[in-house]
This record gives structure tokens, sequence and C-alpha cells, in this order.
């Protein structure tokens, strides 16, 4: 389970779901959706990830945590491969704040983190 597609297909035959019953459980008509995450063809929103992470029952984390790239910085601290731009560096003020305040551990802002970096793709 080393991608986010083996993941998603892992956590739905847990559950007994088809490709079909977990995409009517997100409110999709296709299965195509639900089977092109899970050949890594085709990446999911951030709100789609929502959607797949309520219907099989997981956490966001859950789907996302082997797919994380992070690297060990020079002071030894762990956090993402690339450098951040202003409008993630915010994001991430944001919710380190939240993590400060007991909200979230790293783990999530590291995943939270990757999302925000697919978000910023899809921008451009």
């Amino acid at each position: 389970m080393n991608t986010l597609g083996s993941r998603i297909a892992h956590y739905r035959k847990l559950k007994g779901l088809s490709q079909q019953a977990l995409a009517n459980e997100c409110g999709w008509e296709s299965q195509s959706r639900i089977g092109n995450y899970e050949r890594d063809t085709r990446e999911p929103s951030f709100e789609d990830l929502r959607r797949i992470a309520k219907a099989l029952e997981v956490s966001l984390n859950d789907l996302l945590n082997s797919v994380m790239q992070i690297a060990e910085s020079k002071d030894g601290r762990y956090g993402p491969v690339q450098p951040l731009s202003p409008r993630s560096r915010q994001v991430l003020e944001r919710l380190t704040l939240a993590a400060n305040e007991g909200r979230l551990v790293e783990q999530d802002l590291i995943l939270l983190e990757q999302i925000a970096r697919r978000l910023e793709k899809s921008d451009d």
C-alpha cells in the first residue's frame, strides 16, 4: 500500500464495497472516478479525498500517510521536500496555530501542506 490509489482500494475492500458502491457513497454516478484514483491515473481533489475518507470511515491521514514525501532538514526536523510558496506558507502558518492550540498534530500539518501544493498546481 504505497500509493494513494492502493490505499483507497485497500480500505474500500476492507469495507466490502465495490467501486460503484463507493462512488455512490461519494455522490458520484460513475465508478470510473474511483477506478482512476485506484489506478493512480487521476489525482483526487481535496474535496474528493474528504468524500472518499468519509465514505470509507477512515481519516484523511489514513489515506495519505504512505504517499507523503518528506525529508529531514539540516536542523533535524522533518518537512516537505520542496520550498513553500507564499500562499502555502500562509496556510501552513494558520495550521501551525491550530496545532499549537492542540487542534492538529505535526503529521496533520505535513498532510495538509501536501494537499495545498496539489491545489496550487491545479490553480496554474
